[in-house]
């Protein structure tokens, strides 16, 4: 089955303030602007996914709600992950791995370094480094979730708001 894996780092998010705590942080207007523009051209592109998985922080929330808004996702495929908020590569793949393999097209919305190591790992080092609103679009032709950490990808490419701009 082919297999569409969307990484995104969340959008660019507030500064911590001293009396607030990091996974409360919301997106500025840039972080939302990016969002928007990032999901049309996604969309634009035929890409929208069966489920979307993400951090419970605001900021990487936030910028899975703006996708499915944009690509009609419906948020009942929404489910907050825990451990997507420390951002680990690994955590990343361990829920990849318990999806269902009928499922065809995941988003994971999550953060650095974490995001932008497993966008590395899977596209044998093709990049270093996603920057807020950045996008992983990874292809693979498997029978499993589970076999894309063994399997090399089909194509893959990055969208970076500012080349959008």
């Amino acid at each position: 089955m082919e297999r569409n894996l969307i990484l995104v780092r969340h959008g660019k998010a507030c500064q911590l303030d001293a009396f607030e705590k990091d996974i409360d942080r919301t997106l500025t207007t840039r972080g939302v602007n990016d969002g928007y523009l990032v999901a049309k051209d996604l969309f634009k592109k035929g890409y929208k996914p069966d489920i979307i998985l993400s951090s419970p922080a605001t900021r990487a929330l936030h910028t899975a709600l703006i996708f499915e808004r944009v690509m009609g996702t419906g948020t009942e495929k929404i489910s907050i992950i825990e451990n997507l908020y420390h951002g680990m590569g690994s955590n990343v793949m361990r829920e990849l791995f318990n999806q269902p393999d009928d499922v065809s097209s995941i988003a994971v919305f999550s953060h650095n370094p974490g995001i932008t190591d497993m966008a590395g790992h899977l596209t044998k080092g093709a990049t270093n480094f996603l920057p807020t609103t950045g996008a992983a679009i990874i292809k693979y032709h498997t029978d499993s979730w589970s076999d894309i950490s063994s399997s090399d990808p089909d194509d893959y490419f990055f969208i970076k708001p500012k080349e959008l701009k």
